[in-house]
């Protein structure tokens, strides 16, 4: 197969052939670490064939820190082997065992409730907690740096088919805002990248950004024996780990980016802290079998928070044993506080953070049968979003989780009933600021507990609610996503005979955008909806720019329908 674009040429050398001979050969290597310099050359020779999919794309890195990396990283996942949890007799869905609502406590998450919602046996409680303690002594983050090039910054991002498209979506709206950060996409799989070789080498470069290919950044030993066991959401803690930025903003695809995030790394907020976090809807349901395992211990007799805000109190215990079921678990003192993580977005510097995030990543590996239910307890939201924070409070490292609420956009549908479409998360240095001038020490705070609670209450119904002066930066649209295709598969909300959708799923939701015009800056009002099917229309019927995840659609038809959307919507 060519493929011809301008001065592209990119020929396509991997056969099924080549990558099933190197499937094959994977399976009678040891670990790289037990290899000479020479041997490893020779065996990243035979890698080499199956990592050249096309001949015109160079490797960012060089050969050197593609060897540092690999041996990195055979390292980290032999550490992982070693101490994950070895628990026999148990079905996977048995070891964090869900117990039916029916007999699960109701009334806050306290302690007692929270144990309610699942069984873990005394003998799996002491296997984790064991192989814990020998992982935090054991992980390499002082040579972490050796993974990521010295104060650098970027964007991260997953691609991928689908995902591919929704990225490149989301890198266009971020470049309207002025940002100017690199973006890396991470590709998870070859087979991914040779379809992506057009979007790889020829879209992407053109808005600052690039592939990298996961398997080529953690070599043979780790594919060979973890590629089958990672997908979903340890994906994105997988990119994070393998791509190329000191600091980044890791995004979802599917997020996008209404002002310009490039300050935030500048800010005082993200220097002190290292890493910022934005809530999601629901309380923290981490189990208290988990600070157990992970050795954080909570003063069950100390409460310093209200929900998501401080509380100002002295030393000591101030809770009574007759009002320990009434106060959640996660305001204690030493737990992870309120609200739940929503991980569409974050910041992290990975030079201070190095421990939070290895540790992060073991979590995510053995995420889906052990420590994505020992953080959801089976309610909403289960997934790597509470992986980071958790690790953070683990190792002692800091971070601040936007205070403000979400606000969400959504449609009232034919029977008036309101549809969320989007997560609208806060800019997070106005947030801080907000959270100084009623928080700081400055700020006078009645003494009494049950008045400061009371006073709490207020300002989150006020000033820190999803309505309040904080700006959004980020809408993530995960339900349904930006894809044209999906959206007219969808009855509830596709008008057929007019070939347009039934609803402004956003709600003529409107926000404050920056413009450059001949160096000058002014501050204009735009509909999002309207804006954002544009730019589809632009990147799909004008430039008419091609993604694998739409190649065997008719895009003369995706465009009539773009083209009635973008009519519809300038008009109403």
């Amino acid at each position: 197969m060519v493929l011809r674009s301008g001065r592209f040429k990119l020929r396509v050398l991997a056969t099924a052939g080549i990558i099933a001979l190197v499937i094959l050969t994977f399976h009678n290597i040891e670990t790289l670490s037990s290899y000479s310099s020479s041997q490893y050359d020779s065996l990243r020779a035979g890698w080499k064939d199956y990592m050249r999919i096309a001949d015109s794309i160079e490797s960012p890195l060089s050969t050197e820190d593609l060897r540092s990396r690999h041996l990195y990283w055979s390292n980290v996942f032999q550490i992982f082997s070693q101490n994950q949890p070895n628990i026999t007799g148990y079905d996977n869905g048995e070891i964090v065992r869900y117990i039916d609502k029916s007999q699960q406590k109701g009334g806050p998450n306290s302690k007692d409730t929270l144990l309610s919602k699942a069984f873990v046996s005394d003998e799996v409680i002491e296997e984790f907690r064991g192989k814990h303690m020998s992982l935090i002594k054991a992980l390499p983050h002082k040579s972490f740096s050796k993974t990521y090039k010295k104060n650098s910054r970027g964007i991260v991002m997953v691609g991928g088919g689908r995902f591919s498209w929704l990225s490149y979506l989301s890198i266009r709206t971020l470049r309207n805002t002025g940002s100017s950060l690199p973006v890396e996409v991470m590709i998870p799989k070859f087979e991914d990248f040779e379809k992506e070789i057009e979007f790889c080498s020829i879209i992407l470069p053109k808005v600052n950004a690039r592939c990298l290919i996961m398997p080529q950044i953690l070599g043979l030993s780790v594919m060979r024996d973890w590629s089958s066991k990672l997908s979903s959401y340890q994906l994105k803690a997988l990119a994070l780990m393998t791509s190329s930025f000191q600091h980044v903003l890791l995004l979802d695809s599917d997020n996008v980016v209404i002002s310009d995030p490039d300050t935030v790394f500048e800010s005082d907020l993200y220097k002190k802290n290292g890493m910022i976090t934005w809530p999601d809807y629901w309380e923290r349901t981490i189990s208290p079998v988990y600070y157990k395992i992970s050795g954080i211990k909570v003063d069950e007799r100390r409460r310093v928070r209200y929900n998501r805000l401080p509380l100002r109190v002295d030393p000591g215990a101030n809770i009574g044993a007759d009002e320990v079921e009434s106060v959640p678990y996660h305001d204690l003192d030493g737990a992870v506080p309120n609200l739940s993580t929503e991980s569409g977005q974050m910041f992290v510097d990975k030079g201070s953070h190095g421990k939070t995030l290895l540790l992060s990543l073991y979590y995510n590996v053995f995420g889906p049968n052990l420590y994505y239910k020992l953080f959801s307890l089976g309610e909403q939201g289960e997934g790597d979003k509470d992986t980071f924070v958790s690790a953070a409070t683990a190792v002692g490292e800091s971070y601040y989780q936007v205070k403000s609420f979400i606000k969400t956009l959504g449609y009232f549908d034919s029977n008036n009933k309101f549809q969320g479409v989007a997560m609208g998360q806060k800019n997070p240095i106005l947030d801080a600021a907000l959270f100084d001038k009623y928080f700081s020490m400055k700020t006078p705070l009645p003494k009494e507990l049950p008045k400061q609670i009371e006073h709490i209450e207020k300002l989150i119904k006020s000033d820190f609610d999803a309505h309040n002066e904080i700006p959004v930066m980020f809408l993530h649209c995960n339900y349904p996503k930006w894809d044209p295709t999906d959206l007219q598969e969808r009855e509830e909300i596709y008008d057929s005979k007019e070939n347009k959708l039934k609803y402004r799923l956003y709600n003529d939701y409107k926000y404050e955008k920056v413009v450059y015009l001949n160096g000058m800056k002014s501050i204009t009002e735009k509909d999002f909806e309207f804006d954002q099917w544009s730019l589809v229309q632009q990147i799909l019927c004008t430039e008419k720019l091609s993604f694998t995840h739409f190649q065997d659609k008719d895009i003369g038809l995706i465009c009539r329908f773009i083209g009635n959307q973008v009519n519809w919507l300038r008009k109403t």
